[in-house]
């Protein structure tokens, strides 16, 4: 719990998620250039100087911000080929799904920067996303190897029609209150689509 503008005695790990609390707030409201870590620190009661005590600049707080949603790590989730191949990859689809239908504003906040901020979208790719990718396609290379899935699809291909599935069914659920899907709950949405990828349409 935090107080904005309070003068509270934060643990150093309090404080530092009372900035990223406050920070998600601002970041989503102003965007990325608009915001200053001056404005971030009088929300948290504190002085500038403070805020780069933890993160050495607004960038990092950027990203650290974004993880909630894109680079958080995969506790619930063991790539392990011996489990059910289906299971995993359904898991990992719905994980990331419901991270980002929970966080929606900010995810929104990202796809803005990612086609307006050139500095941001190149770390983004650069730095962020291989923390990402990289586990789900070693993953899918031991798939590759056990012949549990086709070995002609490139696995970054792969994982980018999974992420295609969660980024299209988060958007048609999100982006209209009255969408042509809102009958149709959220992860029966995204396992649907999952099931058409995994086991092809035609007959």
């Amino acid at each position: 719990m935090y107080f904005r503008g309070g003068c509270v005695r934060l643990t150093r790990d309090q404080r530092r998620a009372q900035i990223l609390t406050v920070a998600t707030d601002i970041f989503v409201e102003k965007g990325y250039h608009a915001t200053r870590t001056k404005e971030i620190a009088k929300s948290c009661g504190v002085t500038e100087p403070v805020i780069y005590k933890h993160f050495s600049s607004k960038e990092e707080l950027f990203f650290e911000v974004i993880a909630s949603i894109a680079g958080e790590t995969f506790n619930d989730i063991s790539f392990n080929s011996a489990n059910d191949t289906e299971n995993v990859l359904t898991s990992f689809v719905w994980n990331k799904a419901e991270s980002v239908n929970d966080n929606f504003p900010l995810f929104r906040r990202l796809l803005i920067e990612l086609f307006d901020n050139d500095e941001i979208r190149r770390d983004y790719y650069d730095k962020f996303l291989p923390h990402i990718a990289n586990p789900v396609i070693a993953y899918l290379d031991q798939l590759k190897e056990q012949k549990l899935i086709k070995k002609d699809t490139p696995s970054k291909v792969i994982l980018l029609g999974l992420a295609g599935i969660m980024l299209i069914g988060s958007l048609a659920k999100n982006l209209e209150e009255k969408s042509a899907f809102s009958e149709i709950d959220s992860k029966d949405l995204n396992l649907q689509m999952l099931h058409i990828y995994m086991h092809g349409l035609l007959k």
